[in-house]
């Protein structure tokens, strides 16, 4: 679908959203956005960070649609527009990208790919035309995607790829993600990492909500910090270091490392040997696990969301059988 707002016109480095004096109230009294400026250029990565509760993914609701501000105003390309539904939102250009990815697993990319806007053929809907769209999609932008797969069979990366190509599908020009490595493999990342600059150098605009300083740092041509609600300092990243960053956020100086005294184990308090669990769909959250851990010490279980570490807690706790 064409959008209403044509940014070919624009050029690269030129103002192409400005959001002005957006105040969100919710319904309990609490101010999630207030007075808050912020604009994105096109054909830039633009980072939007803050702690947790400082109103970054409530203003990015705002701009798509998903919340309606009590004060404030949006414009695209110089000019006002009014944003009061994802279909506005995806209309206007404008797509999002949830830390938690809206996907139905049970259908296949093709199908979750047009819904809301699906093609059909007479009065039945036309899953061929539904493929053919997403290969066409998917070849045009470089981010490769297996029509046919079912949801439930894909890693999260390959789930957060169908996600973004499901915006560009719809038309967005402007990419709204939230968290976006929250759940990925370094791997991931870095693949991840190389598709958005691609899309930043084809006149995309792109802004990256993240905690990761580091990625922030990597990844964005200027950034966006909010505290408590409202917007501090939009600055070049070259500019700024973590700390500087760290700092903004939470107004005082923050201490990145920590000092710990080494640990004193003792007796294994837990032993774990062999351990399996399927899920309800019959596939493995985890296979052959064995661990121990020791009174005194503290142990890690690392891995990106998905990949059984709450299976195993629940196991663990009597929650799920063995």
């Amino acid at each position: 679908m064409t959008p209403k707002n044509n940014f070919d016109h624009i050029p690269i480095g030129e103002e192409i959203l400005s959001m002005r004096n957006i105040t969100k109230v919710y319904e309990n009294g609490f101010i999630a956005n207030k007075n808050v400026n912020f604009a994105v250029r096109k054909g830039e990565i633009h980072g939007l960070v803050g702690e947790n509760g400082a109103g970054k993914t409530t203003l990015m609701k705002v701009l798509f649609g998903q919340e309606i501000p009590e004060e404030g105003k949006i414009y695209l390309a110089g000019e006002e527009v009014k944003i009061n539904s994802p279909l506005d939102a995806l209309d206007y250009g404008i797509g999002m990208v949830h830390q938690h990815f809206m996907l139905v697993e049970s259908l296949s990319v093709a199908e979750n790919m047009v819904l809301g806007r699906e093609p059909v053929k007479g009065i039945v809907f036309d899953y061929d035309e539904a493929v053919r769209r997403v290969t066409e999609v998917s070849k045009k932008y470089n981010l490769h995607v297996d029509p046919k797969a079912i949801i439930r069979d894909l890693s999260v990366g390959y789930k957060q790829r169908v996600e973004i190509l499901k915006m560009l599908l719809h038309g967005a020009k402007i990419l709204l993600l939230d968290e976006p490595t929250a759940v990925l493999t370094p791997q991931e990342t870095k693949e991840l990492f190389a598709q958005l600059k691609q899309l930043r150098d084809n006149g995309f605009s792109i802004v990256f909500i993240s905690h990761k300083l580091n990625e922030v740092k990597e990844i964005c041509d200027r950034i966006t910090v909010l505290r408590n609600g409202q917007s501090i300092i939009t600055t070049d990243v070259a500019s700024v270091t973590e700390q500087d960053i760290s700092k903004l956020m939470v107004g005082r100086d923050v201490i990145l490392d920590i000092d710990k005294e080494k640990a004193k184990p003792g007796k294994i308090a837990l032993k774990v040997s062999n351990l399996s669990y399927k899920n309800k769909y019959g596939l493995y959250a985890f296979k052959d696990i064995s661990f121990s851990v020791r009174s005194g010490e503290i142990l890690g279980v690392a891995g990106v969301e998905g990949n059984g570490q709450s299976e195993l807690a629940n196991v663990l706790s009597g929650i799920e059988p063995i």
